[in-house]
């Protein structure tokens, strides 16, 4: 590259050497016009007619060169489209033809000073000959010095015949004159190269100073950032692009020579800076222009955030530099807020909630105390699942936006994640109680929804903490109040709960009862009893429901519905659904060949991948035969997963594994799933049969559903059967095939059921009874 900038710019300067040949023909007529004087004088002097004969060769020559020079003009605008080496070639023949009419120009200078020494000598001739030949030599090297081998030929057709015509006189001094015109033909070249390589080296110097200020040009104006140099007196040295956008200069101002003050009266006039911001910048930046120090920031009219900078000159004056920042500056506005709200409802998040709790209460004591609400949206999952998470978002945004509009003055509100909301109330305005406060927030978000068109009833389930006088610690008060919600969720749906100290203890009891089950469960500690079902018309066992069950050495006995809800929470109820499937299939194959067992398996259990393989690995080290297994599932399961559920309890039912729907009658929409669903029993809920003894309850409701299932195809079992009223009426319903209940004695352990196997423990008439003790005592 480098190589062809230079081989460009050579040919540049030949062409503008050879150019500088044509330039000026007026010198050349004066030439020639004192030329045709002093050989004229000779003529006069010496009456020689070869004067006359030079005088019209020096005129004719003369009236071919000036030709030259308009037939090389005319030709130069033709060749003004020529580049590279054609425009070379141009010039090189224009070289060769003003050498050639120079030498003859030259030439006749040269014979003028032969005949003048020895054709037709006089005094007047031999001065004026070398005059004329010294006189011509310094203008061709000062006009020629750009083409050397021109010179070269000028000065030999100059010299050569002088000093031949000084050798012929034959003496010693004449023939040295002669001689010395070879070193001055030398001298002359040398001066000729010294001359064009001072001009060429100042050509190129020129040329890369001119190129390196175009960089710079470039470079500063392409700059981001805008720049100002300042001379000692502020006066403008320099000023890049950047710096006359960000004071809207137009580009026909001059600003190089004017004065800093200047710049700030052309923004106030363009409306860049208002009064007070000149004044502020007159104030703050001068200063800071020639002494330097840190940055300085500053807003402009129209928003844009600008950094300016100073760097002071060693010598003289200083640099300004400023930078339009308003992109980093929102970007950090940007981060700041995604670090401290919530993006979707604009709220505060958690992080930034605690700070600004702990920001009030140095603002205020909270003497008259303070109150915590963790709230959170009953079913909000279901929202999500049928109208989609848009819809879910928009519900979020509108509880959000009621929370902000809560009449209780200073309140904080923040989403602490999901659909989960927390609320403080820092001190409890208008006398209103904990309870009054939560069923205030409770009715401010209660009630329909309006989401794109679809409308939405929601509740929502509180937990409050209130804190007396300033005693108020957000760790502990987040902990209370979830503990307060953790209440309203257990006991339904749009339920409010303040923290009591009870709710510690119950959670403290929680926690060690989770940490001893993950315990008995590696242990595998928990056992299993067998609730006996018989045949409602011959009244023996014909099954038994597989019921966990856990001792603890030091807690005693825990409910299942302590420990179940427990282990889902925990990610375990797997495992103890895997305990109860084996251990309830090893203890019926030691049981008659006629009584089956059945499984309770949960929502969470047939949502887990592997539950088909655990039952099948449960059949084969067992031993137990397929059509003594049945399956219970509940609605609930059911309606969490509609369409992979119908196809898990099929795929179960085509193993030979029986499929009974439990707790029948108290889902959302139990009679729709007694077609869908690959059945074979259905399991009819107690609440059917509570009260039926008194009255409470309309045995003709029970009646009707038993019907209904038989009219399915479906087995009937009643649960729940608790006294014996209640035995003899379910007895006496028609199409009832089993009972189960504690009419019929507890969960037993599996010697126990294989005592009551040998024994019926209902009679085939409904008048008598015989209990389960009496039929094991005998």
């Amino acid at each position: 590259m480098k190589q062809t900038i230079s081989k460009s710019m050579m040919a540049e300067v030949y062409t503008s050497f050879v150019d500088t040949f044509f330039r000026d023909s007026h010198s050349l007529v004066v030439g020639a016009v004192m030329q045709f004087i002093v050989v004229g004088a000779a003529w006069l002097d010496t009456g020689h007619i070869v004067y006359p004969v030079l005088v019209v060769a020096i005129l004719l020559t003369a009236y071919v060169r000036v030709r030259q020079f308009g037939a090389y003009h005319a030709d130069k605008e033709r060749a003004a489209a020529l580049e590279g080496d054609e425009k070379v070639e141009w010039a090189t023949m224009w070289e060769t033809r003003y050498m050639w009419t120079s030498a003859v120009g030259a030439g006749l200078i040269g014979v003028y000073a032969f005949v003048a020494m020895h054709v037709a000598s006089s005094e007047y001739t031999l001065i004026s000959a070398f005059t004329l030949v010294f006189a011509t030599l310094p203008t061709v090297v000062a006009r020629l010095y750009g083409s050397p081998r021109l010179v070269f030929t000028i000065v030999v057709s100059l010299l050569v015949p002088a000093s031949v015509g000084a050798a012929l006189y034959g003496d010693l001094a004449h023939l040295l004159a002669a001689l010395m015109c070879v070193p001055y033909i030398a001298l002359m070249q040398t001066l000729v190269r010294n001359i064009r390589a001072s001009v060429i080296d100042a050509i190129q110097g020129r040329a890369k100073n001119q190129e390196i200020a175009e960089r710079f040009d470039i470079a500063l104006n392409n700059m981001s950032h805008g720049l100002i140099m300042f001379d000692d007196d502020l006066r403008v040295l320099v000023a890049n692009k950047t710096a006359r956008t960000l004071f809207d200069i137009p580009d026909h101002i001059v600003l190089e020579g004017r004065h800093f003050e200047t710049i700030l009266r052309y923004g106030r006039a363009r409306k860049v800076l208002s009064v007070r911001q000149v004044d502020k910048l007159r104030r703050q930046l001068l200063p800071m222009i020639l002494r330097g120090g840190t940055e300085k920031r500053f807003v402009l009219n129209d928003g844009r955030h600008v950094e300016f900078r100073s760097n002071p000159r060693g010598s003289s004056g200083a640099v300004l530099t400023f930078e339009d920042i308003t992109e980093r500056i929102n970007a950090e506005r940007q981060m700041l807020s995604m670090a401290r709200y919530d993006a979707l409802t604009g709220l505060p998040n958690r992080s930034y909630f605690a700070t600004l709790i702990s920001e009030r209460l140095k603002q205020k004591s909270c003497e008259s105390g303070c109150m915590l609400i963790m709230l959170d949206i009953d079913d909000f999952k279901h929202v999500n699942d049928t109208l989609g998470h848009a819809q879910g978002d928009m519900l979020l945004r509108t509880v959000a936006s009621r929370l902000k509009d809560f009449r209780l003055s200073d309140v904080l509100v923040s989403r602490q994640g999901g659909d989960e909301f927390m609320v403080f109330v820092p001190e409890q305005a208008n006398a209103l109680s904990p309870n009054e406060t939560a069923e205030l927030v409770r009715s401010k978000l209660m009630g329909v929804y309006e989401l794109s068109g679809e409308q939405v009833h929601v509740t929502v389930s509180i937990g409050l903490a209130a804190a007396e006088g300033a005693g108020f610690d957000l760790t502990r008060m987040m902990v209370r109040a979830d503990l307060a919600l953790y209440r309203s969720k257990a006991q339904g749906k749009g339920v409010c709960s303040v923290f009591e100290d009870s709710m510690d203890a119950e959670y403290k009891r929680r926690q060690l009862v989770k940490g001893e089950l993950a315990k008995a469960l590696d242990e595998d500690a928990l056992s299993v009893r067998y609730q006996p079902i018989v045949d409602a018309h011959t009244g023996k066992i014909v099954a038994c429901e597989a019921l966990s069950r856990w001792s603890h050495p030091e807690l005693g006995d825990i409910s299942p519905a302590e420990y179940i809800p427990l282990a889902e929470e925990m990610g375990m109820i797997g495992k103890v659904s895997r305990s109860v499937l084996l251990r309830a299939m090893q203890d019926c194959v030691k049981w008659p060949g006629d009584v089956s067992v059945s499984v309770n398996l949960s929502a969470i259990d047939f949502r887990r991948s592997r539950l088909l393989d655990e039952i099948d690995d449960a059949i084969r080290k067992s031993g137990i035969s397929t059509n003594r297994l049945e399956i219970e599932v509940t609605e609930t399961a059911v309606i969490s997963n509609e369409a992979e559920m119908l196809t898990m309890l099929q795929t179960i039912r085509d193993r030979g594994i029986k499929v009974s729907l439990d707790d029948f009658g108290t889902g959302y929409s139990s009679l729709s799933y007694l077609h869908k669903l690959p059945l074979d029993k259905v399991k009819i809920d107690r609440s059917f049969v509570e009260g039926i003894e008194s009255g409470k309850t309309p045995i003709d409701l029970l009646r009707g559903v038993t019907n209904l299932c038989i009219m399915l195809g479906l087995e009937v079992t009643i649960e729940g059967v608790s006294s014996d009223a209640q035995l003899s009426l379910v007895l006496a319903t028609k199409g009832v095939s089993r009972i189960q209940g504690f009419v019929l004695g507890p969960a037993l352990p599996t010697a126990s059921i294989l005592e009551l196997a040998r024994h019926s423990l209902l009679p085939v008439s409904p008048v008598r009874y015989i209990s389960p003790k009496a039929a094991v005592a005998s």
